[in-house]
């Protein structure tokens, strides 16, 4: 079966040219909310400076977005408007929700879910299945704003309280919210429009395939049973859910069998199976044959090789760069397979219990908080939320907390702005777990151990000795993992996907630094912010920046006007680096200003590419005169294949022995630590010195 998206794309067009949809009565929507109980999630208030975006953002439970100040295009799955000022949207869980400012935009953002509680007949069943009120989107501008912007505002506050009692109110006041709201509906004729289920269904698969998902757990993510959307499946795709499931996760294992160098049972376990023989025989029922044979029938048709897709070549490469033309790239590996904590795996058992857990431990902090009642402590609750909420706390200043995370009585806070927003955090975190993957040596160097990190920060050569104590919470960490290490913050870049941020939030602050936001020295300041160490950052700045001026003009007496590459073999080929991808380029194209080979410059330095895959035919374009080079270090490949060959030997670097082993493990990394050793490498290949 293949799906054509083109199809359902156009049957949804079309529902909802039919008077918009699935319309339902505004009556039986009043008569619902009588009937439902309701929890609130959470209450967000936050800014957008004109022109910044609140990013692709997954709707974790039914939403009101209300627009305080400004205006801001706003997309609802397929639902777009411009909201303005005192405008407001809704939609339902798993709804997809973009926001982008026009100009300056202040939003309320109600988080709620509500169900119905009451026996009911079964005509009403069946029509809640299709006609949920809390899965409706609309958009609505009301003729009388001041109740609802009175509200919202009593809500924002009396939520950031640790109280209980006064989140009882706080619900109330919710309820005093949508009874205005449907009144004003009323008043002006509205009706809700219902979302499009199976759009909405298949894009989280899509997005999701590497998950065990059941029928119970997709129905239970969109608040419908299990037979309505099995009927619903059925009856529009001619499929029942996990059949569709399968399908989608075989083209991604097509697609990674033929572009990737993953083995099968990476394959398997990239695809949400368990096992390679489970992924095999499903593999062979779509395609007719083998994994391992399709990719032997395929291999030879392939115009492009792949590129390495292994570990995270640097914490400093531009989110959007395009070095890669596929997307098994590194960079693809970084944005959909390494942000700081994966999916969390598991029966529905397990994650319900982890569900519950840290339910707990909200409501234990919440508790612990609520001791300071009344004062600026409630700045220690908002540092949970996510960063675009806005804090109480004076921006760059600090204020009293109550109870961290560690039982301690007070402790003192700071709002920092991160890759995403403000974040409130402690003045001098004590329980950090890292989760940037590559760069963790910015901590080490200020004197700073975490108490956790993440499998790919621990692999470092060059920071042999100084992980000892630190747990390795795993390539895939979970959030028990991180819950029972009793973090005080958590660092991350800020790829990671919202639903992991929204996990990790119920259990420490979370910074999630920008990617690709400047030099490793940019990095190192933003790393002192954070840890209260500006004075030892900016010192290893100083220092590092004296050891460039003594050693820059006797290297570049020796080396002159001479070019310098950096090659790396691979399992399929080779690859070219430039002054962004580690391996000591930022040293050698940036610091000492090096020259490189011309077809390098063009493509890597001063375009946006800083790795360029290429063939053993092309190696003497790339080829400088000073090769620094290894093994790539992170496949099984033969680096005998391209450093055996004869066209590697006719190098005019190989003849005259300026070649140079860089560290395989150690050079992808770009931390001060290993800037340093990188430093000391090239010095002593250049002048034959340890200087």
């Amino acid at each position: 079966m293949v799906i054509n998206y083109n199809v359902i794309n156009r049957q949804r067009i079309q529902r909802n040219k039919d008077k918009r949809g699935i319309v339902m009565k505004l009556n039986e929507h009043i008569q619902w909310w009588n009937h439902a109980s309701v929890r609130i999630m959470d209450i967000r208030r936050g800014r957008l400076p004109a022109g910044s975006a609140l990013p692709y953002y997954q709707l974790p439970s039914s939403a009101f977005l209300y627009a305080a100040q400004g205006q801001a295009q706003v997309q609802l799955d397929e639902l777009q408007t411009t909201l303005r000022r005192n405008q407001l949207v809704h939609g339902g869980r798993g709804a997809i929700l973009a926001v982008r400012a026009d100009e300056a935009f202040e939003y309320f953002l109600v988080l709620y879910k509500a169900v119905l509680m009451l026996p009911q007949s079964n005509r009403v069943i069946s029509l809640l299945e299709q006609e949920n009120p809390a899965r409706l989107q609309y958009s609505f501008s009301p003729a009388y704003t001041h109740p609802l912007l009175d509200r919202l505002e009593r809500m924002y506050i009396e939520w950031l309280t640790a109280d209980p009692l006064q989140h009882l109110y706080v619900r109330s006041l919710f309820l005093q919210f949508v009874h205005e709201v449907l009144v004003q509906m009323k008043q002006q004729g509205l009706v809700p429009v219902q979302p499009d289920l199976l759009a909405q269904a298949l894009r989280y698969m899509r997005e999701h395939y590497r998950e065990p998902i059941t029928l119970d757990t997709l129905a239970e993510q969109f608040d419908c049973s299990v037979s309505y959307l099995s009927k619903l499946f059925k009856s529009r795709m001619q499929a029942g859910p996990i059949r569709v499931l399968t399908q989608i996760r075989m083209e991604r294992a097509a697609h990674d069998l033929l572009y990737s160098g993953y083995t099968v049972q990476e394959i398997a376990e990239r695809t949400g199976y368990p096992d390679a023989h489970t992924f095999s025989r499903n593999f062979k029922k779509q395609y007719g044959c083998p994994p391992v044979q399709f990719r032997m029938n395929m291999d030879a048709e392939l115009l492009v090789q792949g590129s390495p897709v292994v570990h995270p070549i640097t914490a400093l490469v531009a989110h959007n760069s395009k070095c890669y033309s596929i997307q098994s790239s590194e960079n693809y590996y970084h944005l959909q397979r390494k942000g700081g904590l994966p999916v969390m795996r598991g029966t529905k058992t397990a994650s319900m219990a982890t569900a519950v857990l840290l339910l707990c431990v909200t409501l234990l902090l919440s508790a612990c908080s609520g001791s300071g009642a009344g004062t600026s402590a409630n700045n220690g609750a908002t540092g949970n939320k996510a960063p675009s909420s806005l804090s109480t706390a004076i921006p760059g200043g600090e204020t009293a907390a109550p109870g961290s995370n560690t039982g301690n009585t007070a402790a003192a806070t700071k709002v920092y702005t991160d890759g995403k927003g403000e974040v409130t955090i402690p003045v001098n975190p004590q329980r950090i777990i890292d989760l940037t993957g590559s760069a963790i040596g910015n901590l080490l160097v200020l004197g700073v151990k975490p108490v956790a990190a993440s499998d790919d920060s621990l692999k470092n050569p060059f920071h042999a000795g100084q992980l000892d104590d630190i747990v390795n919470i795993g390539a895939e960490p979970n959030a028990e993992a991180i819950l029972k290490l009793d973090p005080d913050l958590i660092l991350t870049f800020d790829y990671i996907e919202e639903a992991q941020y929204e996990q990790l939030v119920q259990i420490a602050p979370v910074v999630r630094l920008k990617y690709g936001g400047g030099t490793p020295q940019d990095l190192l300041l933003e790393f002192g912010k954070i840890t209260g160490k500006e004075a030892e950052a900016q010192q290893w700045i100083d220092g590092w920046n004296d050891r460039i001026a003594e050693v820059k003009p006797k290297i570049t007496e020796v080396v002159g006007d001479q070019t310098v590459s950096i090659l790396q073999p691979y399992a399929k080929g080779i690859y070219a680096w430039g002054n962004k991808g580690g391996r000591g380029g930022e040293i050698l194209y940036g610091d000492l200003g090096l020259k490189a080979p011309e077809i390098i410059r063009t493509t890597l330095i001063d375009g946006e590419g800083f790795g360029g895959n290429l063939s053993l035919e092309l190696l003497p374009e790339y080829a400088g005169d000073y090769i620094f080079t290894s093994n790539w270090g992170w496949d099984d490949g033969d680096a005998n294949v391209v450093y055996g060959s004869k066209v590697w030997k006719s190098l005019p670097a190989v003849k005259n022995n300026r070649v140079y082993f860089i560290d395989e493990k150690g050079s992808y990394y770009n931390d001060p630590i290993s800037l340093e050793a990188q430093l000391k490498f090239i010095v002593e290949s250049f002048l034959g010195t340890g200087q």
